[in-house]
């Protein structure tokens, strides 16, 4: 039973049409086969009342059968794929009845006005909203024009319909075009509904490939900043190898010299009446300076393997031994070194890297005073805290040629360097200074100089 039924829907509604449009001409082959039964079924009633009453003044016989046959030429057409063709037919095969009837029995007519509603519906559906209002303008002022023309007896118009008791048959009339009125409605909600439907699908389906988007658009922007955050970190590894080395090559220039100054002093004294005791305190100060060579590169070793022993410490207590490795240089260039506060502080952190940035700090005031005119040369070294006792200040200041205001905007940059030494300084040596109070002590640093009037390094660090 279910094969028959299809292979008769197929038949009546299938449409040689591309897909997109398939389901309009199905809709207009649908209008167009329960138009055709309607109007059979008016041409039954119409031949019922013609043979109860031959005066009757309905439709003529003829012009239902015209309007029939319109139905099945509009079938055939939208079966082809004319569907605007299929269309137009369709509202001329409802609007010749209802001008007709307009025009014979008035535009009060309640079928005239039934169809003339559903033929404004159909062009909506079918041809679009612009050519519905066209339409209902249209048939506003046919209706205007032949009321007046009606009212004012320019018109002749038959109005027995008015006169005579209701009939059943009209009321199946009405019924029948209410019907096919209610089934485009129905089509045309349903429609709608779908259309919302599709459009929220649509809506939830973009949403969740917009939100796929984004997160596959955020995993793969995390997986290739986290491969830049790893090939930068190697970069920054061996950038730090490469300043390490130069860095470690700077620092040991200042024990290196020590050594060699005790050693050649102490040569100079074997060859003229030695002095034991005075030799033993240049062995000695030697022996430190070396000692400090090995602090400096197991330092140097442990950050490479990123290793870090940090312990609290007398800064005191560090001052005074690197004064006592670099007396040596500066008694060869006659600069005193004098530490003024009798007052000590703990701080915590690596030692060595500490005494890495006293030792910079105090070679660099050496050579500064080295090359002044000053009779008196000195450097001086002073430990206080601020007001709130929570920071340790500790300036380094020599009275020696100073620094020039355009270079102290450079001096903390690696590489940079003012010393006139044919290319032997590389200029790291503030700069690991930075880097050392900044990064392993949590600290700053600043610098105030005059040409000719001498430097203060000012460092200030977190106590413990």
């Amino acid at each position: 039973m279910n094969y028959y039924f299809l292979k008769i829907k197929n038949f009546l509604l299938y449409s040689r049409v591309e897909a997109d449009k398939r389901n309009l001409a199905r809709k207009l082959q649908a209008l167009a086969l329960i138009s055709a039964t309607v109007m059979l079924f008016l041409n039954v009633i119409r031949i019922y009342d013609f043979i109860i009453d031959p005066n009757n003044s309905g439709l003529p016989l003829h012009v239902t059968l015209i309007i029939f046959l319109l139905f099945v030429s509009i079938w055939l057409l939208s079966k082809n794929g004319k569907i605007v063709s299929g269309a137009w037919l369709l509202i001329n095969a409802y609007s010749l009845p209802t001008i007709f009837c307009f025009y014979t029995w008035g535009t009060d007519l309640p079928a005239a006005i039934l169809l003339s509603v559903l033929i404004i519906m159909l062009a909506g559906l079918f041809l679009g909203s612009r050519t519905a209002i066209i339409i209902a303008v249209f048939y506003s002022l046919l209706m205007l024009i032949l009321s007046y023309l009606q009212i004012s007896l320019i018109l002749p118009v038959s109005s027995d319909w008015r006169l005579k008791a209701p009939q059943f048959a009209d009321t199946i009339s009405y019924v029948l075009i209410f019907g096919i009125i209610f089934l485009l409605a129905w089509i045309i909600i349903r429609e709608n509904h779908r259309a919302l439907a599709a459009l929220a699908l649509s809506r939830n389906e973009l949403q969740k490939e917009r939100d796929q988007l984004e997160i596959t658009v955020a995993k793969r922007t995390k997986e290739i900043i986290d491969i830049k955050k790893e090939k930068l970190e190697q970069l920054q590894s061996l950038a730090s190898i490469g300043q390490l080395s130069g860095g470690i090559f700077h620092d040991i220039v200042n024990p290196l010299t020590v050594v060699n100054l005790n050693l050649e002093q102490i040569k100079a004294e074997t060859e003229t009446v030695p002095d034991i005791n005075e030799s033993q305190d240049k062995l000695q100060r030697a022996l430190n300076a070396t000692k400090r060579i090995k602090d400096l590169i197991d330092s140097t070793n442990n950050r490479l393997r990123r290793f870090h022993q940090p312990q609290s410490f007398s800064t005191r207590l560090e001052i005074e031994e690197i004064i006592k490795i670099m007396l040596t240089k500066a008694k060869a260039q006659i600069v005193n070194i004098n530490l003024l506060s009798e007052t000590d502080f703990n701080l915590y952190g690596d030692k060595s890297r500490f005494s890495q940035v006293i030792m910079n700090l105090i070679g660099n005031a050496i050579e500064a005073c080295a090359k002044s005119y000053n009779k008196n040369k000195e450097i001086l070294i002073n430990l206080k805290s601020d007001t709130n006792k929570l920071n340790l200040i500790i300036e380094v200041s020599d009275n020696g040629i100073g620094i020039d205001n355009k270079h102290l905007a450079h001096i903390f940059q690696p590489f940079f360097s003012t010393k006139e030494d044919g290319g032997k300084n590389i200029g790291l040596g503030l700069s690991v200074v930075k880097e050392i109070i900044e990064q392993d002590f949590k600290g700053k640093i600043e610098v105030k100089s005059r040409q000719n009037h001498g430097s203060k390094f000012t460092l200030n660090i977190p106590l413990c």
